[in-house]
């Protein structure tokens, strides 16, 4: 999600070129970047034949619902997928897709669109692992409704606040000199401009991705609900289970571990379709090491243990267990393996933070520059940041369309005024750690946009983690004076609203490159952003009671089977019981474990970043896994995920390979499709699960689930 769950890859896009730094003033006899116009090929300027901003009215009450609509579209699969997961597509890409198929002024809407977005990411993480600790609803119950909407306009409006002067600073003063081509921001206004190209071959283009993408939505959604009926025939898979029921029971042990299943999810499929073969390989690794390698290890050796499922089926053993008397003496696998898991995400993304550096030690150099000139007693001296040359870039928006200082710092003095409010009063937050927790959020939005706008690919794993382990240092000490679960609840808390916050300014901002490629006036742009963050605001948590009523499994934290498997609120929800412990609940052998995945995930990022970074080499690089996603397959039981995964990307090579005209003109559109209908199609199933008519429970059959359990 992007946003959703954890973002540790990217969505491939249309390559970028990045050319000559040349802009030519209108008053030299050229043509104008303040039209829209340039000259040159150059990924810091908007694109070539832009037509330029008319002053029609683009902020309409039509384009604010669609956007709404779209947005919500977008939530749903990434609340589904972050849940079952821990990914989430890309919304920025996503929306540009699937939102020219709903409306063609999709320019118009996706900024709403994506206000919806960024902010979901609470809810795959920080919110329901408050829950699962009852540090929201009493007794360990779902929170209401009110508290959620509180929660989620804290860490939206807040984001919100600052992404404006950040679009400055990112977008337009520091993009060259850092280099920060927002390679899905600007892969999102490639695809617009092409959508809404006026050429007789694009408008077919054009039409055949609606069709396209109306008959991928529509099967995936009709597949997603029928298909719940016979879950074990139609939709999971798992041939090992087969041979167990046709009499080969030796095969039980495998069936233990997770072994051999897929499922026939279009959201899967079409989540492996869009990250690509590398990633998708990856999770295959994470998914062997930990359930094919580590776990059966562990076991072999009496370091971790399981409970058995069933008397029904002896030799059937549930590994997934969390009993926090047995963290250290005698875990379950899961609970093992997820501690190396957790510190090799970490340490990946904190990797690819210091990678960049040299972009950092710039942005720094940039403020002490302007901090000098600002306080310099000679108001005629100029301090400019040089690159050999003037590397700012005029913003393409004429005056009177740009975002008014004191529109984004009135909402941002209103929203901080209301998070030092609500935090003590609501949650029991003191004033310092909400301030805290207040500075973190914007602290996190400058690092994770200054790697989302590099690389593509979003660090809030880390930065979340981040979150935790230094509010958790401070309030460690306190525990006692306290108690245990205030503790806890401003650890959690605060990691939500502060990478809630950085995650949705980061949206925000690529959605103002987008913005700024397409000659987009930012003032109406801003304010659909708003209308889209209030409308998230009310429908986020709404959607998610709805989830979480329908599959209670969500929120159970002593849950051994559960159709999501909740990564990321795992780890959310692990690593603070951990650092408020008075003692780290982890075995001597998971530390170990843990030291060598740090290695072996930082030497791996290490080298791809070297192999890229040489082109003889470069196709090397296809070959190292990415850690980060095999950290994140360790943390999901089983192989359903990981090798659905990989089927949906092996499909979409062939394809690119055997079919390459049909592949450029569908391939985005039929993944779009498919994972947003089975998003809807579980918002429709759990209210058939609400109304006790959903399938396999109340109608339908278990044929073919493990254990009979589906």
């Amino acid at each position: 999600m992007s946003s959703a769950g954890e973002k540790p890859m990217s969505t491939p896009g249309p390559d970028i070129k990045n050319g000559p730094a040349f802009v030519a003033d209108a008053d030299e006899g050229k043509k104008s970047i303040n039209l829209g116009q340039v000259l040159v090929d150059d990924t810091f300027l908007p694109l070539r034949d832009v037509e330029p901003y008319d002053g029609r009215r683009i902020l309409t009450v039509r384009a604010v619902v669609t956007g709404g609509l779209l947005g919500s579209l977008i939530a749903c699969s990434n609340l589904y997928l972050g849940l079952k997961t821990g990914f989430g597509a890309d919304a920025t890409l996503f929306a540009s897709i699937f939102g020219f198929g709903i409306l063609k002024f999709l320019e118009r809407s996706k900024a709403t669109a994506l206000g919806c977005v960024g902010v979901g990411f609470i809810f795959v993480s920080g919110v329901p692992a408050l829950i699962q600790m009852g540090l929201l609803g009493s007794g360990g119950g779902s929170a209401s409704y009110g508290v959620l909407v509180c929660l989620t306009f804290l860490s939206g409006f807040w984001g919100l606040s600052f992404a404006v002067p950040l679009r400055s600073l990112f977008v337009l003063k520091l993009a060259r000199p850092l280099n920060l081509t927002f390679p899905l921001g600007t892969a999102s206004a490639i695809t617009i401009k092409t959508l809404h190209s006026r050429s007789e071959g694009a408008q077919a283009s054009s039409r055949r991705s609606l069709v396209s993408i109306s008959i991928a939505f529509a099967a995936s959604l009709v597949w997603a609900v029928a298909s719940s009926y016979a879950p074990g025939i139609l939709y999971t898979w798992n041939v090992f289970w087969w041979i167990y029921k046709w009499g080969g029971h030796g095969i039980i042990a495998a069936v233990s571990w997770g072994w051999l299943s897929w499922s026939w999810s279009p959201a899967l499929l079409g989540m492996g379709m869009l990250v690509g073969l590398n990633p998708a390989l990856s999770f295959v690794l994470g998914s062997v090491l930990a359930w094919g390698i580590i776990g059966p290890i562990l076991v072999r050796l009496e370091v971790a243990s399981g409970l058995p499922v069933s008397a029904e089926y002896p030799g059937l053993v549930t590994y997934n267990a969390f009993n926090p008397t047995k963290f250290r003496d005698d875990p379950s696998p899961r609970y093992w393996i997820l501690w190396p898991a957790v510190f090799m995400m970490l340490a990946v993304s904190l990797t690819t933070i210091v990678l960049e550096a040299k972009s950092f030690g710039k942005l720094a150099w940039y403020g002490i520059m302007t901090l000098r000139q600002r306080l310099s007693k000679n108001r005629q001296r100029q301090t400019t940041i040089r690159q050999g040359e003037s590397t700012a870039v005029f913003d393409p928006v004429p005056e009177q369309y740009r975002i008014r200082w004191w529109e984004w710092l009135g909402l941002g003095t209103v929203s901080f005024a209301i998070a030092m409010t609500v935090l003590p009063l609501q949650f029991d937050i003191g004033a310092d750690m909400s301030l805290l927790h207040l500075a973190l959020g914007f602290f996190w939005a400058v690092v994770v946009i200054q790697v989302f706008g590099a690389v593509g690919s979003s660090p809030i794993s880390s930065v979340s983690k981040g979150s935790q382990f230094i509010t958790g240092s401070i309030m460690r000490d306190q525990v006692d004076k306290l108690g245990a679960d205030v503790a806890a609840r401003s650890n959690l808390i605060g990691a939500t609203v502060s990478s809630g916050a950085a995650q949705q300014s980061a949206e925000l901002v690529q959605d103002f490159r987008t913005g700024f490629l397409l000659g987009t006036p930012t003032r109406p742009q801003w304010y659909a952003q708003l209308m889209g963050t209030m409308i998230s605001t009310l429908v986020m948590p709404g959607l998610f009671l709805l989830f979480t009523r329908a599959f209670p499994c969500i929120l159970d934290p002593a849950a051994t089977y559960c159709q999501f498997a909740t990564p990321s609120v795992t780890a959310w929800r692990i690593v603070t019981v951990g650092i408020l412990s008075p003692v780290m609940p982890i075995s001597t052998s998971s530390w170990v474990a843990s030291v060598i995945a740090v290695v072996l995930g930082v030497g791996a990022t290490v080298l791809k970043r070297w192999l890229s970074l040489h082109p003889t080499r470069k196709h090397w690089e296809f070959r190292v896994p990415n850690m980060a996603v095999v950290g994140l397959a360790m943390t999901v039981p089983g192989s359903v995920s990981s090798i659905t995964f990989a089927l949906g990307a092996a499909a979409a090579a062939l394809w690119a390979r055997y079919g390459k005209e049909s592949h450029a003109t569908y391939f985005y559109s039929v993944a779009a499709g498919a994972i947003a209908g089975e998003g809807v199609g579980y918002v429709i199933l759990s209210i058939l699960q609400i109304a006790e008519v959903a399938g396999p429970t109340y109608f339908g059959t278990k044929l073919g689930c493990v254990a009979e359990i589906c």
